[in-house]
């Protein structure tokens, strides 16, 4: 069995401007994750030979029934639906092969949904409702295929499972013949179900209507990077728009729509079903927290700079604490990259590409200094569009992602707590060897874990990508899936308190030996965690809480018992 909490090891190199990394508080760790199973998924198969790979595409997201105790998993070929009955040895029912990519599935009481990719990117989507699968007999039967936007990458049911909304992200890319570079508007699908779910209404919400206030929204903070400098076509503020991750308010009246390119959340109206409004998320200080922005330093070294990031989210959740809504999100980070022919765009460029040229005459000279160090700010992405005055030249530097988590006030999505630089220095305290590690490898069998230590440093750091929220003993408990090194936060909340406790991290998996061999032994852990789904106590096989883990590199499902040290009974 895993541990849950390592000894921290002598790190490579270790130096800590400003703040000593020794600092970090103490927390005793009270409620961790005890490891039950892991299914690996096949990404293809040869007859009935399941063929195995890392960032294969296998799965993606995972949908779970707890009442048949059946899964329902995505992924670029296969949806596999699997039997938890026996939670020790989870098995593969079925699979159903589909034509494109789909990017998720749910399942909600009879229903289960799921969405597929058009034939091309930018193609419109289809949404596909299915009554839940039959182990009996074996059938599986479809309901309705809806027509959507452009490329859509989430669904959410809301609570009766009548009505689904579905973010189509709308992203950019060139054709086929690499000619034409295609921009779809992002957009927002609302799906509405019968009673008996035998008829549906469909409603797509756009944009538009946001295109003549797009330099107020601008001005208040929402990106709008892109503007046509491939092909010269002054691509507008809604094809900027790209909507991604969904969350509602308890009682269904609101859907919190993430924009994660755009730095920014859109609130959507289900009882007018429309878009309300669009609130930038804003922006982070790193003058008085500690980041290691270098691949280059050779070790786990934190500096303090006057530079500023985006929060830029993956995922987000509703939650609510006496009443008041709040909305927590994993602030990832995304950039845009752009080709057309042979012609390339983006919005990122290292600090050491900078030139002196570049900076308003205010600009610090020392930061201009530290952009040519690759140990410092050198390798460190940065945005090339924001931080720009009116002249074109950077009062400020901006990177990608806020290398943590935060939590908004739902109603105004005003910042109320941020987990700063905490996630770095626990993944450095407990983790080391894998700190900042990358789970893309080049060379599979030759490569582990620890050989690319620090490699996503100058990116986006950690990457939290997912969240999960649950009840524990009377207390709210909060997971975080960190992508790049694989591991999983355990926080909570007491009663009537906004501010996370540290609870314990964990990182399922081996790290210094070859991924092919942690494929071959199956035990490559949950590497880039997409999906988490916490199962309560009442609705879990066991009668123990539990949390589900998708991951989509190492394409596997994990299921985690929750356990709290400080209950009698551990649930």
């Amino acid at each position: 069995m895993q541990r849950i909490l390592k000894a921290p090891m002598m790190l490579r190199k270790v130096s800590c401007i400003a703040t000593l990394l020794v600092l970090l508080p103490v927390v005793s760790a009270v409620v961790t994750l005890r490891p039950v199973s892991t299914i690996y998924l096949p990404y293809s198969y040869n007859g009935e030979e399941g063929l195995y790979g890392i960032d294969a595409g296998a799965v993606e997201q995972t949908g779970y029934d707890s009442a048949t105790k059946i899964g329902y998993s995505a992924g670029d070929n296969y949806i596999h639906i699997t039997d938890w009955s026996d939670v020790t040895t989870p098995t593969i029912l079925e699979r159903f092969a589909v034509d494109t990519t789909c990017n998720d599935i749910e399942t909600c009481g009879d229903f289960v949904g799921f969405v597929l990719e058009g034939p091309r990117k930018t193609d419109d989507g289809t949404l596909h409702v299915y009554s839940l699968y039959d182990k009996a007999s074996g059938d599986w039967t479809k309901l309705h295929e809806i027509s959507l936007g452009s490329k859509p990458d989430m669904l959410h049911f809301s609570h009766d499972c009548r009505t689904i909304v579905v973010a189509n992200e709308g992203e950019a890319a060139q054709n086929a013949d690499q000619t034409e570079f295609i921009n779809r508007e992002g957009s927002i699908s609302i799906i509405r179900l019968s009673v008996d779910g035998s008829t549906f209404k469909s409603t797509l919400l756009n944009f538009t209507q946001f295109n003549d206030r797009s330099d107020e929204y601008v001005a208040r903070g929402v990106r709008y990077p892109y503007h046509g400098e491939l092909d010269g076509a002054n691509d507008t503020f809604a094809q900027n728009l790209e909507p991604e991750y969904i969350t509602y308010n308890y009682d269904d009246t609101k859907a919190f729509v993430g924009l994660q390119e755009n730095n920014a959340i859109a609130v959507v109206d289900l009882l007018a079903d429309e878009i309300e409004d669009i609130y930038p998320l804003g922006e982070k200080s790193w003058l008085n927290l500690d980041l290691d922005a270098s691949d280059r330093d050779d070790g786990i070294i934190f500096r303090r700079n006057d530079i500023f990031s985006i929060y830029q989210p993956d995922s987000i959740k509703y939650f609510e604490v006496d009443g008041v809504g709040y909305i927590i999100t994993t602030n990832e980070g995304e950039f845009l990259e752009y080709e057309l022919g042979n012609e390339e765009w983006a919005e990122d460029q290292r600090g050491n590409d900078f030139k002196a040229g570049d900076f308003a005459e205010t600009f610090d000279n020392e930061l201009i200094a530290k952009l040519d160090d690759d140990d410092i700010l050198g390798r460190l992405g940065f945005s090339k569009v924001d931080g720009l005055d009116s002249s074109g030249k950077f009062e400020k530097l901006y990177f990608f992602g806020a290398r943590g988590f935060s939590i908004f006030r739902a109603s105004d999505i005003a910042l109320v707590y941020d987990s700063g630089d905490e996630v770095a220095k626990i993944i450095a305290k407990f983790y080391p060897d894998v700190f900042s590690t990358d789970t893309n490898t080049d060379d599979p069998a030759n490569e582990t874990p620890e050989d690319l230590f620090d490699k996503r440093s100058d990116n986006q750091g950690p990457e939290c990508e997912s969240v999960e929220i649950g009840e524990l003993g009377g207390r709210r408990i909060i997971f975080v899936g960190i992508d790049r090194t694989s591991a999983i936060l355990v926080y909570s909340l007491e009663s009537g308190e906004v501010v996370p406790t540290f609870e314990s991290v964990y990182r399922a998996g081996g790290r210094n030996d070859t991924f092919q061999n942690l494929l071959d032994d199956r035990n490559l852990g949950d590497l880039d965690p997409d999906d988490l789904k916490f199962i309560p106590a009442s609705a879990s096989v066991t009668g123990v809480s539990m949390l589900m883990v998708t991951s989509s590199v190492s394409g596997t499902v994990s299921l985690y018992e929750v356990y709290d040290d400080s209950s009698p009974t551990g649930t």
